[in-house]
């Protein structure tokens, strides 16, 4: 199994911590219907962990290893879950019944921010939580008929969406 041996990776104490304490950001904004606070906030590194580097380098980077781990955590896990509920309901997208959410907070919508839309489906395919993964995969298909694209930079996040094959594994 791999790990993170990477000498600046936080741990898997510090990923927990890091996601409580995001998580009752989230709780309090959307208690408040402050749901441009979600869509202006960072978070997506320790909300919904995957196992590629970011602009953090490897510090928040996970494999399977330290997702076997996290997933013994029901907290862990009922607060991820959470997370990307909270997260898909700050796009008007209900995680649960894959579907749009009627008569929503006028900030609850899109925001054109595709790669947090990319991590938080490659973090729920990783963790092996294939119903919220297909979910997400039917916003962003939808959001791509819409003519919405699904790019970061000079990044094609459509793969994840499309043909499910990463351009960058040889």
């Amino acid at each position: 199994m791999r790990y993170n041996t990477k000498p600046e990776f936080v741990g898997i104490k510090q990923i927990k911590a890091k996601q409580k304490s995001q998580l009752d950001q989230f709780e309090a904004w959307v208690s408040q219907n402050e749901w441009m606070q979600i869509h202006s906030s960072h978070y997506d590194w320790w909300m919904f962990p995957i196992n590629k580097p970011s602009g953090h380098g490897f510090k928040w980077t996970v494999y399977e290893g330290e997702i076997f781990e996290l997933k013994q955590d029901e907290v862990y896990l009922r607060n991820y879950i959470r997370g990307v509920e909270l997260l898909t309901k700050s796009w008007g997208w209900d995680l649960f019944s894959a579907a749009i959410i009627l008569n929503t907070h006028p900030d609850q919508r899109w925001q054109h921010w595709p790669v947090r839309l990319y991590k938080a489906a490659l973090s729920v395919q990783l963790f092996g939580f294939d119903d919220y993964f297909n979910s997400l995969n039917k916003y962003a298909l939808q959001l791509m008929r819409q003519g919405e694209a699904m790019t970061y930079g000079r990044y094609d996040l459509s793969w994840l969406f499309t043909t499910g094959v990463d351009p960058d594994v040889n």
